[in-house]
């Protein structure tokens, strides 16, 4: 039996676009899961008060308006970046979820915490970046004080 050529990634040459697709699904896998356990995690009394002690500066009041798919979008409008700022979101929530902060990604703190590791990436992988208050402005509703980075 012939063996098929193995799949490849070429991230230099690869449309931000369609890697935005890929990291929108996960991202909303990711949140929608962590959703379900929280609401069960309130449901059994684990959590009294719901969002109390999931609080964290990342949190918003209320779920955002506007999907991931759509904000991801928004910030390769206003803020073009090469593949590996997109890509570093996942190298990054994966360290978040694992050090012992218990900052859960989730539908309150998603888009917050993908500008501010959009922001942060495009300042390590690019030459030439955006200012803090660029950042600020794509998602004006969504986003907090940039001034800690």
């Amino acid at each position: 039996m012939p063996m098929s050529p193995p799949l490849s990634y070429d991230l230099a040459n690869h449309p931000p676009a369609d890697t935005i697709k890929m990291l929108t699904g996960l991202l909303e896998r990711i949140t929608k899961t962590n959703d379900k356990l929280y609401a069960a995690s309130v449901e059994s009394g684990r959590h009294p008060h719901p969002r109390a002690s999931a609080y964290t500066c990342f949190h918003a009041r209320s779920i955002p308006n506007i999907d991931i798919h759509s904000y991801l979008n928004r910030i390769l409008k206003y803020c073009p970046c090469a593949n590996e700022c997109f890509l570093s979101l996942l190298v990054y929530f994966d360290r978040m979820s694992r050090n012992s902060s218990g900052l859960r990604i989730d539908s309150y703190n998603i888009h917050r915490l993908v500008i501010s590791g959009i922001m942060v990436a495009s300042k390590f992988f690019s030459d030439i970046f955006f200012t803090n208050s660029r950042y600020a402005k794509v998602s004006p509703r969504l986003c907090f004080c940039f001034f800690f980075v």
